[in-house]
This record gives structure tokens, sequence and C-alpha cells, in this order.
């Protein structure tokens, strides 16, 4: 992640706060630990890809990432479908938002409030 940091967005937070809210509650509270002391990286363009470098914390060397068992849905600011899926690494620490835009356009703006989740 050679990118600069910057603060983690409210998008980024609220989203990522509703994941933590359908999960167990260590599973939860590591989550709302890491957003605590994450900072963003912009990975991909207009925020598909979003990488959190967590104040602290060592990332294991690469071996794979996994979605958290929480799936989302939302809308774009057109009306597109949108996935966001949100990684944790091998120690299940928070570590990358992808957000896929089913029609292949570029991401305009994601609405929060339309933010469905199914865990």
């Amino acid at each position: 992640m050679s990118n600069p940091t910057c603060a983690v967005s409210c998008f980024e937070r609220q989203l990522i706060e509703a994941v933590a809210s359908h999960l167990p509650e260590a599973s939860a509270s590591q989550l709302h630990a890491d957003l605590a002391l994450a900072a963003a990286v912009e990975m991909g363009l207009g925020g598909a890809r979003v990488g959190f470098v967590i104040s602290g914390y060592e990332r294991p060397p690469y071996q794979g990432q996994h979605a958290y068992p929480v799936e989302l849905q939302m809308q774009d600011a057109d009306g597109a479908e949108l996935t966001p899926i949100l990684h944790a690494d091998a120690n299940d620490r928070l570590l990358e938002l992808e957000i896929i835009r089913w029609d292949g356009a570029e991401l305009i703006s994601p609405r929060i409030e339309s933010l469905v989740c199914y865990a």
C-alpha cells in the first residue's frame, strides 16, 4: 500500500459498523477496535477498493483474505446495484473494503441509506 493514508470516511465507518452489528460479540468487538485505530488507503478508482492500516498492528505475511460473514447490498446514486465486501486478513483483522458495481461503470456516490445486511 504505497498510497498515502487518510482518515476513515464517514461512509466507510458506517458500513464497517453495520457489518460489526451482525457479527458475534468477540468478532464485533475486534472490528470496532480495529476501526478505532484504522487509517484508509485508496487502492482503486473512486473508492471501489480501500485498504486499512491499523496503528500498532503488524500484518502477518500475506496468506490470503476472507470476507466477513455478512452479505451486503446497496445502491449507487443512479440506482445501480452495488455489493460491498468487507475483508479481513488471516488473523481476522480489518483489511479491505471492496465495492463491486455490477454494470462495470465507476462508482458515483454509494448511498449508505440503501445498505441492506444479511447475516
